[in-house]
């Protein structure tokens, strides 16, 4: 008979920390880099339904590749003792995502990408200096669902279902067919995910987390966690979970954040052993009762949990658990 499942509370590791905004700027995208740090991109309040525009085809609607004018954001790059504004310029990224490089770059993707009927498409990844200068740009592909840096610099991205199955002049050649691929920082594509034999293909990437030690992975169809070493060899552990949206990685646990319909919210902590990823407990993230998780936006680094409840930032680490 399996153990029962225990409850568990677990509380912030440190202290809350309110973050800067710029004034008269809404913020559009939010990363926690491999060191910790958290960078936000804002635009200008005018600008926001811009950047977010979609366009409707028949029944269905889709999102804009590129806005209709360059836009000028600033990047805030946070760490525990202070904050730094940059000021980005060209871009016209349409559901932006930002990722700070280990090299003191800061990436910006555009979350799709068209390619047209010549073969040609639009290169959706840019990357600035601190001084807000654009370096290079490359193409990610479409579809992207996540985007994170490992501390070599190398760049994976998770593909949504459209990334994978293709869409917006993809379908003859989906760019992100595999679900997950890794980039070098200048975009050449280095690695595509092969499921280990007993596991499906990536249907759509759920989750993703680029630790110190290997990437992790969580995806559908199954819903697996998955370990890809520094050698780039894979690993899978089957769970009794469906639609986690992150999750935090320790030695020997992961704590799945996320589920469909009422889990929306719902913490679960998994052992990782050599034969199976066994659910131990349900935990409760201690927060403020003003704090609405439904309305937050939850980030799983590393070994953390970094919860975002407007400027306020909550970290929550998966090594305070004892199960």
């Amino acid at each position: 008979m399996a153990p029962a499942v225990r409850k568990t509370a677990l509380h912030p590791s440190v202290p809350p920390q309110k973050l800067s905004r710029p004034n008269g700027f809404k913020p559009v995208s939010i990363s926690v880099g491999t060191n910790g740090n958290v960078t936000r991109l804002f635009v200008r309040d005018d600008l926001v339904e811009e950047v977010f525009a979609r366009t409707t085809t028949g029944f269905a609607s889709f999102p804009k590749t590129q806005t209709e004018e360059q836009y000028s954001p600033i990047a805030v790059v946070s760490s525990p003792s202070r904050s730094d504004e940059i000021r980005l310029s060209g871009l016209t990224a349409t559901f932006p995502k930002i990722e700070m490089l280990p090299s003191n770059e800061i990436l910006v993707v555009a979350m799709r990408s068209q390619r047209f009927a010549d073969g040609s498409y639009e290169l959706n990844g840019k990357v600035y200096d601190l001084s807000g200068a654009l370096r290079r740009e490359f193409l990610l592909g479409d579809g992207i669902q996540h985007v994170q840096s490992d501390p070599h610099g190398n760049i994976w991205v998770g593909y949504c279902d459209e990334g994978v199955y293709g869409n917006f002049g993809w379908q003859d050649a989906p760019f992100g067919a595999w679900g997950l691929s890794c980039f070098s920082e200048s975009g050449y594509k280095l690695w595509d995910f092969h499921p280990p034999e007993g596991f499906d293909p990536i249907s759509d990437c759920y989750a993703l987390n680029a630790t110190q030690k290997g990437v992790w992975a969580y995806y559908y169809t199954g819903f697996p966690f998955v370990h890809i070493d520094e050698n780039r060899q894979v690993r899978c552990w089957k769970t009794e979970s469906a639609g986690g949206r992150t999750f935090a990685v320790g030695k020997e646990n992961v704590l799945l954040y996320g589920g469909y319909n009422n889990e929306r919210t719902t913490c679960k902590l998994f052992n990782i052993s050599d034969e199976a990823a066994e659910l131990v407990a349900d935990v409760s993230l201690v927060l403020p009762t003003e704090v609405e998780l439904s309305k937050s936006t939850v980030i799983g680094r590393n070994a953390e949990l970094h919860v975002f409840s407007g400027d306020v930032w909550y970290r929550f680490s998966i090594e305070s658990l004892r199960c």
